[in-house]
């Protein structure tokens, strides 16, 4: 598609340029051209606006730009997001990527990881953390989600294959068998979140 001069110099790509050199380091040549090339679509502006506008509610008082890697490949995921709550996903993830006293880790495998996920893996997801930072021993606690339906299993599921939670196991303490402590497997019944779902949680929560 070409970019007509009308468009690149309209009030929205003047925007997101500003928003992009903010983000990167550096300003795009012809506007979003390069980023977007010939797939540039008003539906994706609008995302973008969106995501801009949910970026600037969260992000720090003190930024600084991400790797080039990182920055375009986050915008070009999140423009073709049209699920609010996920946006919001994607614009915590940009503002903790700015943040200069962001003191966790931020990934390039978690902008792959939050397009994988639909808008009820990341409500499930958010439901476990909440879960288990509410109880005392925090992300040691084994989490058993209720009513669970094909729908919940399949989250779980997609959850596990991005490794971002894990089957749960516990060990019967007092008791050994050829040196061992025996153990139960409880699969997807009970599970835990692994150090990677509680480093991709934090780096998309605000």
């Amino acid at each position: 598609m070409k970019i007509t001069g009308d468009l690149v110099n309209s009030e929205p790509i003047k925007s997101l340029t500003i928003f992009f050199s903010e983000i990167v380091g550096k300003p795009l040549i012809d506007g979003a051209g390069i980023l977007y090339g010939d797939a540039l679509k008003a539906r994706r502006i609008a995302n973008t606006l969106k995501l801009e506008n949910k970026y600037n509610l969260v992000k720090a008082n003190d930024t600084k730009p991400t790797e080039l890697s990182f920055g375009y490949k986050l915008l070009e995921k999140a423009s073709i997001e049209e699920d609010e709550n996920l946006l919001e996903k994607w614009a915590n993830l940009l503002a903790n990527a700015t943040d200069k006293n962001f003191n966790s880790s931020i990934r390039k495998i978690f902008i792959e990881t939050l397009d994988s996920l639909e808008p009820l893996d990341v409500q499930i997801f958010d439901d476990i953390n909440k879960f288990c930072i509410s109880q005392p021993h925090l992300y040691n606690t084994l989490v058993s989600l209720r009513e669970i339906d094909y729908n919940k299993k399949e989250s779980l599921n997609v959850l596990l294959s991005l490794g971002l939670i894990t089957y749960g196991v516990t060990i019967t303490p007092g008791i050994q068998i050829g040196g061992h402590a025996p153990t139960t497997f409880h699969g997807l019944d009970s599970f835990k979140v692994t150090e990677m779902g509680q480093s991709f949680y934090k780096a998309v929560t605000r």
